[in-house]
C-alpha cells in the first residue's frame, strides 16, 4: 500500500460479521417466544421483526457510505448512514495504531484497525474491518510517513525493511527489534492467580434471571453420586449452605482472574523498534499496537501486598492519551520481576528507583484516623436507628488506626536532577517516577484542617494525567512543599 488519493472500502466479510454480532439481541427479543410459544408473545414475534428489517439495511448501507483515504498528510474516514461524519487525521497526530483480532476476525481473517492520537480518551477512527494483511499495511504506511515528516526526507523502499517485514519475519525480527521482555504461559497463569475478578461471575447471574434455572434441580446435579450425603448435611445446616456459597463465589473469582489474564496476556511480548514500544498479546482477542517513547510522560509501578511479598510487580506507562480500557494507562509489564523493570525502565531512559525515601509529616497518621473514625461514628449512629448494638462497631477504631500506620510508612517521595518519585497505597501500592522534562504543573494546596498543622499537599501534574489516580505528596510540612515547588520548577526550566 502507498499513500494515494483514491477512496477504500472496507472488508466485504463486515456485513457477515456485524450481523452475526447483531444476532445475540435479535434472540434476546424472542427468548420469551422461545421459552413460551404463545399468543402473548405476539408483541416480541412483531419487535423482531422490525429489528430485522431495520438492522440488515443499516448494516448494508454503513458499509457501501463507508469510505476512507490514506494520503500522505492525513487519514480521512467518512462514514454514517443518517448522520454523515467525516474524520481527517493529520499524520503528525497520530500516536498509536491498533490493532485488534476477536475470535470471529481470526476466523475470517479480517482486523480492526483504531487509530488514537495525542489527548485522546478514546480512538479517534476506527476501521471496522479489513483484511489483516491491509490493517498491518495502514500502520507501517502511517509510520514511514511520520518518520519522513520528522526528518524531512524520503525513505528509500529498496533498501529498508518495512515493520510489517520485521513483525512477520522472525529471523528479520531478531536483528530489527530490541526484545524487552515475554511473558510465558506459566507466568500468564501466575499473574491471574493474583487477581480476583467477580464480573464475569455477576454477568453470567445476571443471564440467568432471563433463563430462570431451577436451583434445586442445579443443587441435586452438583451433589451426585459420591457426594450425595453431603447433600443432607448442607441443607441442614444454612450456616453451612451460606459458607460453602461465600467459598464458591470466592473460587470463582479467582478461576474468573487466572482465565481474565490468560485471554489478555497469553504470548505478551513488548520490544523496541526505532522509538517505539511494540506490544502483542492475546488468546482470544489478538491486539498488536505501539507506544511513541516520545509520548511517554511518567513511569507507574504498581502492587499489593500479596504480590510485593513474592517479588512481582507490574510496570505501566502514562502517557499523553488517556486509554479508558487500560484505566488510563499502558501496560508495558504485567507481572515482572524488579530487576526486569529496572531493565526496562533503563532502556526507556528513566532513573532508577530511589534508594531513599524521603516521609511525609508523621501527623498524617492522626488525620487519616480522626477522619475515618468520625465517618465511623456518623454511619453507626444513623445505623442504631435500625440496630441498636450498632455502636460495637467502635471496635474498628484500632483497625482504623493501623491502617493508617500502614498508610503512612508507604508514604514518602524521592527527587533528583532527572527524576521526582512518589510512593504511596497500601492494598494497593503505587511508584511514580516522573521526568522532570514531562512536568506541565506544579500545585500546592492546603485544607483547613491541613493549615492548622502547618501540611500541605504538593502536585505535580503531566499531560494526560488520569485524574483518578494522582501522583500527589500528601501531608509534608508547608515550608518544605513549597522548597519542592521551587526547586522542581528550577529544574523543569533548565532541562
Amino acid at each position: 500500500m502507498k499513500p494515494s488519493d483514491s477512496a477504500r472500502r472496507l472488508h466485504p466479510l463486515t456485513i457477515v460479521q456485524r450481523l452475526i454480532v447483531s444476532t445475540p439481541a435479535l434472540i434476546f427479543i424472542l427468548l420469551p417466544i422461545i421459552r413460551n410459544p404463545d399468543s402473548a408473545a405476539l408483541f416480541n414475534l412483531l419487535f423482531g421483526a422490525a429489528y430485522v428489517m431495520v438492522v440488515l439495511p443499516w448494516i448494508i448501507l454503513y458499509y457501501v457510505r463507508f469510505r476512507y483515504w490514506v494520503t500522505p498528510t492525513e487519514l480521512i474516514i467518512h462514514s454514517g448512514v443518517v448522520t454523515r461524519r467525516r474524520r481527517n487525521i493529520p499524520v503528525e497526530r497520530i500516536q498509536n495504531i491498533e490493532i485488534e483480532q476477536a475470535p470471529l476476525q481470526r476466523i475470517l481473517g479480517t482486523a480492526k484497525v483504531a487509530v488514537y492520537t495525542a489527548g485522546s480518551a478514546s480512538a479517534e477512527g476506527v476501521l471496522e474491518y479489513v483484511s489483516l494483511k491491509e490493517a498491518r499495511e495502514i500502520r507501517e504506511v502511517v509510520r514511514e510517513m511520520q518518520q519522513e515528516l520528522k526528518s524531512g526526507t524520503v525513505k528509500d523502499e529498496t533498501n529498508s525493511l518495512s515493520e510489517q517485514e520485521v513483525l512477520l519475519d522472525p529471523e528479520v525480527k531478531a536483528h530489527a527489534g530490541v526484545e524487552l521482555l515475554r511473558l510465558s504461559t506459566k507466568r500468564v497463569l501466575l499473574a491471574g492467580a493474583f487477581k480476583f475478578s467477580l464480573l464475569y461471575i455477576a454477568a453470567f447471574f445476571s443471564l440467568l434471571q432471563y433463563i430462570e434455572p431451577d436451583p434445586t434441580v442445579f443443587f441435586a446435579w452438583l451433589l451426585r453420586g459420591p457426594l450425595q450425603p453431603w447433600r443432607t448435611t448442607i441443607e441442614a445446616s444454612p450456616w453451612l449452605a451460606g459458607f460453602l456459597g461465600v467459598f464458591l463465589a470466592a473460587f470463582l473469582g479467582w478461576l474468573s482472574g487466572i482465565l481474565i489474564s490468560l485471554n489478555r496476556y497469553h504470548r505478551f511480548r513488548i520490544e523496541l523498534i526505532g522509538d517505539k514500544l511494540h506490544r502483542a498479546h492475546g488468546l482470544m482477542t489478538l491486539s498488536e499496537g505501539t507506544i511513541p517513547l516520545r509520548r511517554i510522560q511518567s513511569f507507574i509501578i504498581r502492587s499489593n501486598p500479596l504480590m510485593q511479598y513474592f517479588g512481582w510487580y507490574r510496570l505501566e506507562l502514562q502517557t499523553m492519551g488517556i486509554n479508558l480500557k487500560e484505566s488510563g494507562f499502558q501496560v508495558a509489564i504485567p507481572f515482572g520481576r524488579m530487576t526486569e523493570i529496572q531493565h526496562v525502565l533503563s532502556v526507556l531512559g528513566s532513573g532508577d528507583m530511589p534508594p531513599v525515601w524521603n516521609p511525609v509529616s508523621v501527623l498524617t497518621i492522626r488525620r487519616f484516623t480522626v477522619r475515618l473514625s468520625v465517618v465511623l461514628i456518623l454511619f453507626l449512629s444513623i445505623l442504631r436507628i435500625w440496630i441498636p448494638p450498632a455502636y460495637w462497631g467502635l471496635l474498628l477504631i484500632p483497625i482504623i488506626f493501623l491502617f493508617a500506620l500502614a498508610r503512612y510508612r508507604n508514604m514518602g517521595y524521592a527527587h533528583d536532577s532527572s527524576t521526582f518519585s512518589v510512593r504511596t497505597g497500601v492494598f494497593r501500592k503505587y511508584v511514580w517516577l516522573i521526568p522532570v522534562e514531562k512536568m506541565q504543573t506544579f500545585s500546592r494546596r492546603a485544607s483547613l484542617f491541613q493549615r492548622r498543622l502547618g501540611l500541605s499537599t504538593l502536585y505535580l501534574d503531566t499531560a494526560g494525567a488520569s485524574p483518578v489516580s494522582l501522583a500527589e505528596v500528601v501531608d509534608i510540612p508547608s515550608s518544605e512543599a513549597q522548597e519542592l515547588l521551587a526547586s522542581s520548577y528550577e529544574r523543569f526550566v533548565s532541562s
